[in-house]
C-alpha cells in the first residue's frame, strides 16, 4: 500500500510545485500549484521504481496525477494488482 507520505516524498524531490508539499492538502490540484507535464512524467517515473509498478498507458491521465489523494490510490491499486 502506498502511504500519503511516500507520495509527497516523491512529489517534492522534483520540485515543480509553487509551494511546499507539506503546504498543499491531500485533495489540492497538483497541476494548479505548479505541477506541470514534465514534472508529472518525472513524478511518475519515480513512483514506478519506487514501488516496482507500470503504469499502463491508457492510465495515464492528468485526473491520475491530480491530487495526492488520486495518486495514492491508483498506485496502492496498483501495487496490490501486482501482488495478486
Amino acid at each position: 500500500m502506498a502511504s500519503a507520505q511516500e507520495i509527497r516524498s516523491i512529489l517534492a524531490r522534483h520540485g515543480t510545485l509553487a509551494r511546499t508539499i507539506d503546504r498543499i492538502s491531500d485533495d489540492d490540484c497538483l497541476f494548479d500549484n505548479g505541477l506541470d507535464s514534465f514534472g508529472a512524467v518525472q513524478v511518475m517515473m519515480d513512483l514506478e521504481d519506487h514501488f516496482e509498478i507500470q503504469f499502463p498507458e491508457h492510465l495515464l491521465s492528468r485526473e491520475v496525477f491530480s491530487t495526492v489523494r488520486n495518486i495514492q490510490r491508483f498506485v496502492s491499486a496498483q501495487v496490490l494488482r501486482a501482488a495478486a
